[in-house]
């Protein structure tokens, strides 16, 4: 009987259709039941924890202070992908798995699961005490005031379909501060409409909500073009419409977009 090929667009004759490196960090493993649309399983460590692991099992042979390596087996540098020769039969993008990860301030436990189609991996985020949480997004009025939306308020918002609370999102469109101006598409020098508006946002620490001192902020000029700018307009992928911009300490509206006019090439 000829054995079949196995279910995967990699190709299994080469090195790296099996193994895959990547530079930098990497915190914690996993073991995923097949891989993306591939039904080979996938384990996903970094080099250094694969030689601390090495290292270790041989050197409890002779001392039990090879113990104080178990750190380095939870992290380490030099990201590795190593697909098992096993034939699982799995079509999916997202299988089950297992294993401890750090992903933007939070850990993710993975504990199984039934494949995309049923749900993906089961997965435990522990978002860790420093991980931001937004606080606020701060809204600049017609009338020269910030209008504060909030984690409270911000439910009321969402629910008001009529757009007749004070500060539902349609209420804001309406009497959010906003000013238009010729806008240089630097791809190829046309001149568009660019309306925009100012906001400010604020993330805390999610231990630290209860106070400002470790709070990042960001003030913000939002932008909404007429038409699409950037080397995509007039593609099937579409060109940028709107999009937002950092303003300086001391900088108005308008000199933040001009700033932006000159550095950005979308």
């Amino acid at each position: 009987m000829k054995k079949r090929n196995y279910l995967t667009e990699e190709d299994t004759s080469k090195l790296f259709g099996w193994i895959r490196f990547y530079k930098g960090w990497n915190f914690g493993f996993r073991l995923e039941k097949a891989g993306y649309f591939d039904e080979r399983p996938v384990v996903s460590w970094s080099i250094t924890q694969i030689i601390a692991l090495i290292v270790m099992s041989i050197g409890l042979f002779y001392s039990l202070w090879f113990l104080a390596l178990i750190p380095l087996l939870l992290f380490g540098y030099g990201k590795f992908y190593w697909n098992l020769p096993i034939k699982t039969g799995i079509e999916d993008c997202q299988s089950a798995a297992w294993g401890i990860t750090y992903v933007e301030d939070s850990l993710l436990i993975y504990y199984g699961g039934a494949g995309n189609y049923e749900g993906g991996a089961k997965c435990k985020i522990i978002e860790l005490p420093w991980n931001l949480t937004w606080v606020r997004t701060s809204t600049l009025m017609k009338s020269g005031e910030y209008h504060h939306q909030t984690q409270t308020s911000r439910k009321s918002y969402e629910n008001d379909e009529a757009g007749e609370i004070a500060g539902s999102y349609d209420w804001l469109n309406k009497n959010k501060w906003q000013e238009s101006h010729p806008y240089i598409d630097k791809y190829d020098d046309t001149v568009v409409t660019a309306t925009i508006s100012v906001e400010e946002r604020e993330w805390r620490p999610l231990w630290f909500q209860w106070t400002s001192l470790f709070a990042f902020k960001r003030r913000m000029i939002s932008i909404d073009f007429d038409s699409e700018v950037g080397s995509r307009k007039g593609s099937w992928k579409g060109g940028t419409i709107g999009c937002s911009y950092d303003m300086k300490e001391g900088e108005s509206p308008l000199q933040a977009l001009k700033r932006m006019e000159q550095d950005r090439k979308m």
